[in-house]
């Protein structure tokens, strides 16, 4: 009930609600969170980054609802905010007495072996929209495991709202797409023109610049749009969330050039309609 509070806030800004009811309404909100978890208590051997913890028993987990700015690693370079997220989650876990729930949804483990989960302390709060309504993180919503989209994304609307963490940062609050080079990669949060869009096998949405987002078809219940929905939004400014990958395209001779920068697009949570430029 709170959530879709939350959400509605957001949404209607002109509405009107007295103060005494809109501070108490934002003190449970940080306190009255998404899912709930299930089993014992686990201890945390260390936080990784952002988004991803390893447990006492050995296990990593890769927490769902959300994606963190990258730390640096080797040679890679750490996006904007990533020492951040990565502190904020370290205070979330310190908080929690080093000790957490996990809460499963349908796939429960990634193709490099880590546990996907959601992730609480001992009083059910969730250390996903803890990042969120810091604006530590964006959230994200990868099929099967959707379930908590809606209320996440309630957690992140409240830090848009308030310019906070990566919404006031260029690198993460809406990138534009022409801005990209060919050969940048990792995850992103984008905005564009859509010069073309194809329908066939998938759904391609060519930007003007160096990117074409992909809808598989497998993926196309999620959205419930028919051709002609997707063919209207050629013309349109889309923001996209996703990991960008360069493209492996050969060279057929074809007079028509492909993009160099591709994103998939698994649910409507990563992509939305923008009012703005």
């Amino acid at each position: 009930m709170i959530q879709r509070l939350l959400a509605l806030l957001v949404k209607t800004p002109g509405m009107k609600i007295p103060g005494v009811f809109l501070c108490l309404l934002f003190s449970l909100g940080s306190l009255a969170d998404c899912g709930h978890p299930t089993g014992a208590l686990l201890k945390v051997k260390r936080v990784s980054d952002g988004d991803t913890l390893k447990l006492e028993d050995g296990r990593s987990v890769r927490v769902l609802g959300i994606n963190a700015p990258e730390i640096a690693r080797g040679q890679k370079p750490a996006q904007p905010l990533g020492r951040e997220a990565h502190s904020a989650a370290q205070a979330f876990i310190q908080r929690a007495g080093g000790r957490v729930r996990l809460g499963f949804e349908r796939a429960r483990v990634d193709h490099y072996g880590r546990l996907l989960a959601h992730v609480y302390d001992s009083q059910g709060r969730s250390l996903a929209a803890d990042l969120l309504q810091r604006g530590m993180v964006l959230q994200i919503a990868v099929p099967p495991n959707a379930a908590q989209a809606e209320c996440l994304l309630a957690f992140e609307q409240r830090a848009q709202a308030q310019a906070l963490g990566v919404w006031r940062n260029r690198y993460w609050n809406a990138y534009p797409v022409k801005s990209l080079s060919a050969r940048d990669s990792g995850f992103r949060h984008l905005r564009g023109r859509v010069a073309r869009v194809d329908v066939s096998s998938s759904v391609w949405i060519e930007f003007e610049g160096n990117l074409v987002a992909r809808i598989a078809k497998r993926d196309w219940a999620q959205f419930g749009h028919r051709k002609q929905d997707w063919l209207a939004l050629k013309g349109q400014w889309l923001d996209v969330r996703g990991w960008v990958r360069v493209r492996e395209v050969r060279q057929t001779g074809n007079a028509r050039s492909f993009k160099p920068l591709i994103v998939q697009l698994r649910s409507p949570a990563a992509m939305q309609v923008s009012a703005s430029r």
